[in-house]
């Protein structure tokens, strides 16, 4: 199933929360809508769920006017951040629950019904389950029977809203993992929001970067972290240093040191992004960023370190192998080894 979503335009009195949206997912994709609250992912997810309206635009599955039919008419299985599980059902009544309200027409037999809802605990690893309530189980059991409920009407289009947002940091990445094996397995195209960097990149096939209420990105989760095309995307995915740089003649200066790097396209007040691994320590030199060692910490592989960068004590924060030791109160120098100039940034 494909979706098309064209010139949608989403108004909520005098806040645009989403402003001429274009977007097309593919038949079986895993896409993922990642960006700061208030940015639109939700509204736009919502809108093709049918659970609320655009004020214009339009939206199709596979070419269908989508619009014209309410959220029960869309086949659309949508799964929620609080699981939405009923509490006086037990684990098996709710994942049949959708295949129990089907008009009479298109309702399974109850031998059909059980069937599938067996089918679905088993894909889900919950079969043991069948018989408990939702009080007794943890949040990721919670949220694979949500997620089981969900596909159990075989719906044409999966929508997750922030679906790991209220489980531990643990548990998330088990059901990172757990998704994206999962999707492989039963390919219903899919669209997930989520605020969570980390969340998009390892799961989705596809990146849509999404602020105030416009697309800024779209792309592969390597495109989107390697080739950032706005200043917001920089900052926004992975941890950036940002730091404030004058460009003239094709010369990049911080404050009155001149910097051995390539201005682009960019001219005048401009920024510039570095990931806080691409800092690369060398000795000290002419072009280089020079500073102070004002603390260290290690993670695993890594030493954190915070340096105060000579001239205006700027504080930067870098990642570095622990085969060079950095200790506080040595001076050394930075060279950015893979970085982005935007221009015009305030």
């Amino acid at each position: 199933m494909t979706i098309e979503v064209r010139n949608i335009v989403k108004q909520y009195g005098a806040f645009k929360a989403l402003d001429n949206v274009d977007l097309r997912v593919a038949d079986g994709e895993l896409l993922a809508l990642l960006g700061p609250s208030g940015s639109g992912k939700t509204s736009l997810l919502r809108i093709i769920a049918g659970l609320d309206w655009p004020d214009s635009g339009e939206v199709s599955f596979d070419g269908e006017n989508a619009l014209a039919r309410g959220a029960g008419e869309r086949h659309v299985g949508f799964v929620f951040q609080h699981y939405a599980l009923f509490r006086h059902m037990s684990v098996f009544e709710n994942v049949a629950f959708g295949l129990r309200v089907q008009p009479r027409a298109v309702r399974k037999s109850e031998a059909q019904i059980r069937a599938r809802v067996k089918e679905l605990l088993d894909l889900v690893q919950l079969d043991w389950l069948a018989n408990r309530y939702p009080s007794q189980l943890s949040g990721g059991q919670r949220q694979r029977i949500a997620l089981a409920r969900a596909l159990a009407i075989e719906p044409r289009i999966l929508l997750l809203d922030e679906p790991f947002g209220a489980l531990d940091a643990k548990v998330r990445k088990e059901l990172r993992q757990w998704l994206r094996t999962l999707h492989e397995e039963i390919h219903v195209t899919s669209i997930f929001v989520t605020h969570d960097q980390e969340e998009a990149l390892e799961v989705a096939n596809r990146v849509v970067v999404m602020d105030k209420g416009k697309i800024e990105q779209i792309g592969t989760p390597g495109d989107v972290y390697d080739n950032p095309a706005t200043a917001f995307v920089h900052s926004f995915i992975g941890e950036s240093i940002v730091l404030p740089v004058d460009v003239s003649d094709g010369q990049v200066k911080l404050g009155h040191r001149p910097l051995n790097i390539d201005a682009g396209s960019a001219s005048g007040p401009s920024k510039l992004f570095v990931r806080r691994h691409d800092m690369q320590i060398g000795p000290l030199g002419e072009g280089a960023l020079e500073g102070t060692v004002r603390r260290v910490r290690t993670f695993g592989p890594i030493q954190r370190a915070d340096i105060a960068l000579s001239g205006d004590d700027t504080l930067v924060e870098i990642d570095a192998p622990r085969d060079r030791p950095l200790t506080t109160g040595d001076a050394i120098s930075l060279q950015p080894r893979r970085y982005r100039i935007f221009a015009g940034q305030e």
